[in-house]
């Protein structure tokens, strides 16, 4: 039956009387709905003839409750044997209690369980009004389970701390299989091989044949393979476990072993269970890649053992690419003129990551049209030295200072940045600065400090720094010289136990792990870009990638200022024209002039023994220091890096993507180029025709 809408108490439900006599039923018998994701809620049939034929009336509460919306399919069953409760223990929503004092038990539960004898379900929520309130309950317990009758002998209990409303929204937002598109025939081929023996194990067993032990999904980076495997989890109402595959590896002999063995009795203790296991091949790698027989032997029972099915969720058609763009953007505000169908046409190749990416951007476009009027503070040591920061404002302060903004537009804010560029540009300092102006907490990681000779060891680092990170949220993870613990995996390197690739696997899993709940920003800055594993590049994880080149004039007269702000510097020093001079240098080389000016000013002082006034640094100090100034960035180096930076720009751009419209002009140019802009000066595209621009990598943009 299809839902449909009932503004009387989420008891009860309404069908046309021909259905109560085809379900054999009648008027006020108790029913169990069942909706999505497995969801299960227990209510009193009524009738009524002005119902819809193939419709079931409902209350909002009781459609939250089974995870359906108006119009959604939901099956009605006759519940004969629900008995009367002996005790059930109820806990308010924390947000409905605020401000609320006396007896919650005598004020609300007492006279709505006396009117009437109520059915419950364990894990439902319900309404309860009084006192010129309306507050939330939910059913924690319930003796009988998992539904009973509350009838005036019933003992309920109410103790406890109340319930807090994410943790509630968490779990209603859990993921099933309306909110996966693009894959409907894989899906259809793992609902066959999963749902059928788990639900109905005895149609295998008629038949004579063992039901399908373990499904092998493979594909491309962001193309929803963790996203299926918890849809069928949920779906379905089994137990689900994770097993991440670098946390199973261990340095001490025989524990890796133990652990896999620990995982898979967990999971026979809760059947029916769904195992899945993350980043596979980190515990199973190709036979030709390994080097002992008995890494040889694991792989090759992992693959023909556990896994006798194998289905590819590759890249999405046009259709699969409409099906995701409509799930992402079905909590947005759009405007009326969105064409997604014409989007899904241009965004060709395009996985489900990269359209939730798009859409993530688009509305951090509308954002910042609404925060150009917040006022940020001034006062900080880094907005003289890097005027940079307000290109990247939006990306880091924003999500940190405002998610709530984020989740108004229906969309989670970004996740991870990789700063990238010449040595001394000021990458770490950046990310510093962004840290004190969002007032969060900063950890700092040096790569190659990540790394161990113990087996197994590296890996409990990355483990450890991210349980640290979750910890001290809000928090800025920064991990300097990335590159040396995320180069590209299987090129080999000499390192015969793939310690480096194991490392990179649980980094990503520690990425695709982030609770949203837990507000940790991951920024990453490198030297060689050109070297990075792509999956850490990929939506999701580390998806902004901002250029920082060397600074151009203004800039360069900022950083000098900046370095000599505290010192005494003589009237006849012109720091423009020093910084027309140093066309070329980065920020590292500038501090090394001042600094070694500033050395020569003070042994003068020192040899000419002068005490009664303070010395100057005069402009022979730097004339003698530019005699030993050199560029730390050769031109070729430059050319390097300038040429990545336009290579990555038309790989993750939306080639020649225009969207106009003649009502509201809206002009969508993923791919545009905006070059020769200062260090920390925001780039401009032309807005002719009171067009809009939108660019969908505007953060590479904007500072190549």
């Amino acid at each position: 039956m299809k839902t449909a809408a009932l503004s009387a108490c989420h008891w009860y439900v309404e069908v046309l009387q021909i259905k109560t006599e085809e379900l054999q039923l009648f008027r006020g018998d108790t029913v169990v709905l069942r909706g999505r994701k497995c969801r299960q809620t227990v209510c009193i049939v009524l009738t009524d003839e002005t119902c819809g034929h193939e419709r079931i009336r409902m209350n909002r509460v009781t459609r939250n409750n089974l995870r359906v919306r108006l119009g959604d399919v939901i099956s009605i069953h006759a519940c004969p044997d629900i008995k009367y409760g002996k005790r059930i223990h109820v806990l308010p929503i924390d947000d409905t209690i605020e401000g609320l004092t006396g007896n919650l038990f005598d004020v609300f539960l007492k006279p709505y369980f006396l009117e009437a004898y109520r059915p419950i379900h364990k894990g439902d929520i319900f309404l309860v009004r009084g006192s010129m309130r309306a507050v939330e309950f939910k059913v924690v317990e319930t003796e009988p389970s998992p539904h009973c009758i509350v009838a005036p002998d019933t003992v309920i209990y109410c103790e406890g701390e109340p319930i807090k409303r994410e943790d509630e929204e968490e779990s209603l937002n859990d993921i099933g299989y309306d909110d996966i598109g693009g894959c409907r025939k894989q899906l259809a081929q793992i609902k066959e091989m999963v749902e059928l023996p788990l639900r109905h194990p005895g149609l295998f067993k008629a038949i004579g044949v063992k039901p399908p032990r373990g499904i092998l999904l493979y594909g491309p980076a962001g193309t929803g393979k963790t996203l299926v495997a918890r849809a069928v989890a949920n779906e379905t109402g089994a137990f689900f476990f994770l097993i991440n595959g670098p946390e199973i590896m261990s340095k001490l002999a025989g524990e890796s072993e133990s652990n896999l063995r620990k995982a898979f009795e967990e999971a026979q203790k809760n059947a029916p269970a769904i195992i899945f296991i993350d980043e596979l091949d980190a515990i199973a790698p190709k036979r030709e890649k390994v080097n002992n027989r008995e890494q040889q032997k694991n792989a090759c029972l992992l693959y023909t053992v556990l896994f006798d099915r194998e289905i590819d969720i590759g890249i999405p058609d046009l259709t699969g690419r409409l099906e995701i763009m409509q799930i992402h953007t079905k909590n947005m505000k759009l405007a009326g003129d969105i064409d997604l169908e014409r989007i899904a046409k241009e965004t060709h190749g395009h996985v489900g990551a990269d359209l939730a990416a798009l859409c993530s951007e688009a509305a951090l476009q509308a954002i910042r049209k609404k925060m150009i009027l917040i006022d940020l503070e001034d006062e900080s040591i880094d907005a003289d030295l890097l005027n940079s920061l307000a290109v990247t404002m939006d990306d880091f302060q924003y999500p940190v200072e405002y998610p709530d903004k984020f989740l108004k537009f229906g969309m989670t804010p970004s996740r991870g940045v990789l700063f990238y560029g010449p040595p001394g540009c000021g990458k770490t300092l950046l990310a510093k600065a962004i840290a004190n102006e969002c007032q969060a907490n900063f950890i700092s990681i040096k790569g190659p400090e990540m790394l161990t000779m113990w087996f197994g060891e590296s890996e409990a680092n990355v483990r450890d720094v991210f349980d640290k990170a979750r910890q001290a949220a809000p928090c800025i993870l920064f991990f300097d010289e990335l590159d040396s613990i995320a180069k590209s995996r299987g090129g080999g390197g000499g390192d015969g136990s793939g310690a480096a690739d194991r490392v990179i696997n649980q980094i990503l899993t520690e990425m695709d792990g982030m609770s949203d709940k837990k507000n940790v920003f991951i920024i990453g800055a490198t030297n060689r870009p050109d070297i990075i594993d792509s999956a850490i590049l990929r939506p999701g994880r580390l998806d902004q990638l901002i250029y920082i080149p060397l600074p151009d004039k203004p800039s360069r007269t900022a950083i000098l200022n900046a370095n000599l702000r505290k010192s005494p510097v003589a009237r006849d020093v012109d720091l423009d024209y020093l910084s027309d001079i140093t066309d070329g240098f980065s920020g590292a080389d500038l501090t090394e002039i001042c600094q070694r000016a500033c050395k020569m000013a003070i042994r003068e002082a020192i040899e000419a023994e002068i005490k009664a006034e303070l010395p100057e640094i005069r402009k022979d100090h730097f004339e003698e220091a530019m005699r030993f100034a050199r560029r730390s960035v050769s031109d070729s180096d430059i050319r390097k890096y300038e040429m990545f930076a336009q290579t990555l720009q038309q790989s993750r751009g939306f080639g020649n993507f225009r969207y106009t419209y003649e009502s509201s002009p809206l002009l969508l140019v993923p791919g545009l180029e905006v070059r020769g802009q200062a260090l920390g000066q925001k780039g401009q595209a032309s807005t002719e025709r009171k067009a809009m621009t939108i660019s969908i990598s505007d953060k590479i943009s904007s500072n190549s």
